[in-house]
């Protein structure tokens, strides 16, 4: 029998926490779990890890970037298996994502950027000019922007909108340019909890919105290519079970999302004028009527 704490910042990723019971069933290994959660307050993780570790847990499952740095600082050498951590390496939790080193790995929540501007290229074909609103204190938001100018052949026109501040957002009819068929928003805190800011001004002048953020899309976004957060937990019980039976976390490769999900709104579509891809339609996880 394992002693297994889980760690979590929110709620908010309880899909990955139930994906990862499921895939330690899976290959048949006795668990008890330690479950504690920060209910949101980062600054009471760095507590709720020392406390896994008094419980003497065999490995820490980490759910969020904070949860994972979190339980990295343990004194204990106490491996971690993280997800649905946007940057690893940038976030400072292993030192590569094809050897992590350390005593840390995991799945990555990231959805790689040629694969993002397929599915905006598949949802929107008549487009030719996409705008990236992002918020640049969010190193997520950073590092998405980032990828998507190291795309070797984009196949859209790229017109980056940086914010300072979520103050910001109140001038999105002004600093929108009048040339973009599209706005697309990077994983990043500020933009998605103003989310409704921004779907009030582009609804006034018919703007798709393309999200990363799920909850954006059942909010009014068009659509979006998101990680399954179950199937994540599922993928770390792997990396779980091969810590268990010996492996050193640090020399198991961090993955990044193999099978994102298309999330699509109808209802968006039909105000925007727009009939959402047939082939689209048949591969969605889900559409918002």
């Amino acid at each position: 029998m394992y002693n297994i704490g889980i760690l979590q910042l929110t709620q908010n990723l309880d899909d990955a926490v139930q994906g990862f019971k499921y895939g330690l069933a899976e290959q048949g290994i006795a668990t008890q779990f330690h479950y504690l959660n920060a209910d949101g307050n980062v600054g009471q993780l760095p507590k709720l890890a020392t406390q896994l570790s008094e419980y003497k847990v065999d490995l820490i499952f980490a759910c969020s970037t904070p949860s994972a740095q979190a339980a990295i600082k343990l004194e204990d050498n106490i491996p971690v298996v993280f997800t649905p951590v946007f940057d690893p390496v940038g976030s400072g939790l292993v030192n590569s994502m094809s050897l992590p080193g350390g005593k840390a790995t995991g799945v990555a929540g990231m959805v790689v950027a040629n694969a993002k501007m397929a599915f905006i290229q598949r949802l929107l074909p008549a487009a030719h000019t996409l705008g990236i609103l992002y918020h640049t204190a969010d190193s997520n938001a950073i590092v998405e922007v980032e990828n998507f100018r190291k795309l070797p052949s984009p196949g859209l026109n790229l017109v980056e909108i940086p914010i300072h501040k979520a103050e910001d957002l109140s001038n999105l009819p002004d600093i929108l340019p009048a040339e973009i068929d599209a706005l697309f928003l990077p994983i990043g805190r500020v933009v998605e909890e103003n989310f409704p800011t921004i779907a009030y001004y582009t609804d006034t002048i018919n703007l798709p919105v393309i999200a990363s953020h799920a909850p954006n899309v059942s909010a009014g976004a068009l659509g979006a290519l998101v990680a399954n957060h179950y199937q994540l937990g599922r993928e770390c019980a792997i990396k779980a079970g091969e810590i268990l039976r010996g492996t050193k976390a640090g020399t198991i490769p961090v993955d990044v999302v193999k099978t994102p999900e298309v999330l699509l709104n109808n209802f968006t579509a039909q105000n925007l004028g727009l009939n959402l891809p047939v082939d689209l339609v048949a591969e969605a996880a889900e559409i918002f009527e």
